[in-house]
């Protein structure tokens, strides 16, 4: 018989593992399973890593997060201090520039992701998450279930079984959800199922609460976003200011819907070669009808890349490619409201949830995922330890 967890935890990004980092921190003697479908922790934050080479990582992901903290909350101000104090991030105030549609870089930055204080990890995303969740780690309580996509819940006599199309089988005393694809719409096409995941666990008008936070979320719809993976030849460096172990290039509104580039981001691998990640939004993305045509991709990119670089005085060489690989994200910002935070939790069914698509300040930034972790570990702790 399969061991029974006394906490299972769906999904391996920011949010989960604030909520597992807290509740270690404030004593949880349990076993936890951590459940993701990615080969590591990170998610919308994760790192890619190179199977050939392993001096090229890629913050492909969310490179960066910002905290406003407009509303002065004290747990996150502790708690960004605590990851400065340990050198798990570093605030950056000198690497990040607008590009209008003319293609002129200023250092003036409106967008939502760069206001208040912009952190870095030490190296790179996914090391920050590993040192986030397993920093209490310390009687190993914790079991990692990678490359693991959940397509069925079941909750019978108080304990939660979740399981794959494979088969393979968790059993839980409680269960979060810190990606809500088990509770959304979308999940009909992605797990190919016939009815969304919770929904089948929990017949309808069985909870109020969860009846609610179903329909909430089935409200909230996703920006899609292409990642465009560049490194460049050994030869190729960028000038002066520009030389920095990472630089980002946010688009303006006009310059994004006249490129289709969201924003670029420049960051020195290991053997300090450069690697660019050119972030698209699916709607606004110039390359939809040619995502197969590498040729295409190559003299677009580099067309767009060499006008902002050299009109700008970043560089004086043309840039050339060694390498290129496209990341299509299933998924990735909320948009719409919130979800409240009154329902977080349903004791009856033993269940919670935690996310960006929470409505905390920060909602679909990496301040709203780490309130909502630190939230929902105050919130269960008492009934867990």
């Amino acid at each position: 018989m399969n061991a029974i967890y006394d906490l299972i935890v769906i999904g391996g990004g920011i949010s989960s593992c604030t909520l597992i980092s807290n509740v270690l921190k404030k004593g949880f003697k349990g076993k936890i399973a951590v459940v993701e479908v990615g080969r590591g922790l990170g998610g919308r934050s994760s790192t890619r890593f190179s199977n050939k080479d392993s001096n090229r990582i890629f913050n492909h992901g969310s490179p960066n997060f910002n905290i406003t903290n407009i509303l002065g909350n004290t747990s996150l101000d502790i708690f960004i201090k605590d990851l400065i104090d340990k050198k798990f991030i570093k605030h950056i105030d000198n690497s990040f520039f607008n590009l209008d549609e003319n293609y002129k870089i200023t250092r003036a930055v409106d967008n939502e992701f760069y206001k208040g204080k912009v952190y870095i990890p030490k190296k790179y995303m996914s090391e920050f998450v590993n040192n986030l969740i397993q920093q209490y780690n310390n009687e190993n309580q914790i079991d990692f279930y990678f490359e693991t996509l959940i397509d069925h819940l079941d909750f019978r006599n108080n304990i939660w079984k979740i399981s794959s199309k494979v088969k393979q089988i968790i059993s839980g005393k409680f269960l979060v959800c810190s990606s809500n694809l088990l509770l959304h719409k979308r999940s009909l096409k992605i797990l190919n199922v016939d009815e969304i995941p919770l929904r089948k666990a929990i017949l309808s008008s069985k909870n109020n609460k969860i009846d609610e936070i179903l329909y909430l979320t089935n409200k909230q719809s996703y920006v899609k976003r292409i990642n465009f993976l560049i490194t460049t030849k050994h030869d190729f460096k960028l000038k002066g200011n520009f030389d920095n172990e990472i630089m980002h290039l946010i688009s303006s509104k006009r310059a994004e819907q006249k490129t289709g580039i969201e924003r670029i981001v420049f960051q020195k691998h290991l053997d300090k070669r450069t690697g660019i990640v050119i972030h698209t939004k699916y709607k606004e993305n110039a390359f939809n009808l040619n995502i197969q045509d590498n040729d295409y991709l190559n003299i677009y990119l580099l067309k767009i890349l060499n006008k902002v670089l050299k009109k700008n005085l970043v560089t004086s060489n043309n840039l050339t490619f060694e390498n290129i690989s496209v990341m299509n994200w299933r998924a990735s910002q909320p948009l719409g409201r919130g979800i409240p935070e009154r329902l977080q939790v349903c004791n009856d069914y033993k269940i919670a949830f935690c996310g960006d698509w929470f409505q905390f300040e920060g909602f679909g930034r990496v301040q709203g995922a780490i309130l909502s972790g630190l939230n929902l570990s105050e919130k269960i702790i008492d009934s867990m330890i």
